[in-house]
């Protein structure tokens, strides 16, 4: 477990806008063994992580995780106003698709919403919007983070798996993809 880089940057230079905690980031594997080993983070039970895991989800924090189908070195628990990537959606200065694969979409059930606001309330990229008494979402920005879907008391946000997405098969391959986006000939 260590602290969350984003959230001790933005304390570090006055520019830390949340209350939630800076020790929400989980690591894994050789990754954490490095890290406890420069004493930079601590080891934890199953059962720690899974708590940091249902807080962080209470909190209404977005769980970040490797786009990989194996191999996964972290688990970083996002806020909207410190964290990076997350925020940096928010305030809408790289657009989701440049800055990230999503592999999921959002979904309202017509029938199910009752209007309420609540997903409006703690969406932590600011993309859904009341338009009447339901629920818009701005699906070029939305992350697919899942956030939205917890507080709904009707149960109509679900999130669906994007067709043609598939997470590439490890870190390595991850990599390589994101360098051949950024230069073809790779």
């Amino acid at each position: 477990l260590v602290h969350c880089p984003c959230r001790a940057a933005a304390h570090l230079i006055g520019k830390k806008r949340c209350d939630h905690s800076l020790e929400n980031c989980i690591k894994y594997d050789d990754l954490a063994e490095y890290l406890i080993e420069k004493g930079i983070g601590r080891e934890i039970t199953k059962k720690e992580a899974l708590e940091v895991i249902r807080k962080s989800e209470e909190a209404g924090l977005v769980h970040l995780v490797d786009n990989a189908r194996e191999g996964i070195k972290h688990t970083c628990n996002c806020c909207g106003c410190c964290c990076w990537s997350v925020g940096t959606i928010r305030r809408k200065k790289i657009p989701r698709d440049v800055l990230m694969a999503t592999y999921f979409l959002r979904e309202t059930d017509k029938e199910r919403c009752t209007g309420c606001g609540a997903c409006v309330e703690i969406c932590p990229v600011n993309v859904v919007k009341m338009e009447g008494d339901f629920p818009v979402i701005g699906k070029d920005w939305c992350i697919g983070c899942g956030v939205c879907a917890i507080p709904c008391p009707a149960s109509a946000v679900k999130l669906v798996r994007k067709s043609n997405a598939i997470p590439p098969k490890d870190f390595k391959e991850l990599h390589y993809e994101i360098l051949k986006e950024r230069n073809p000939a790779a």
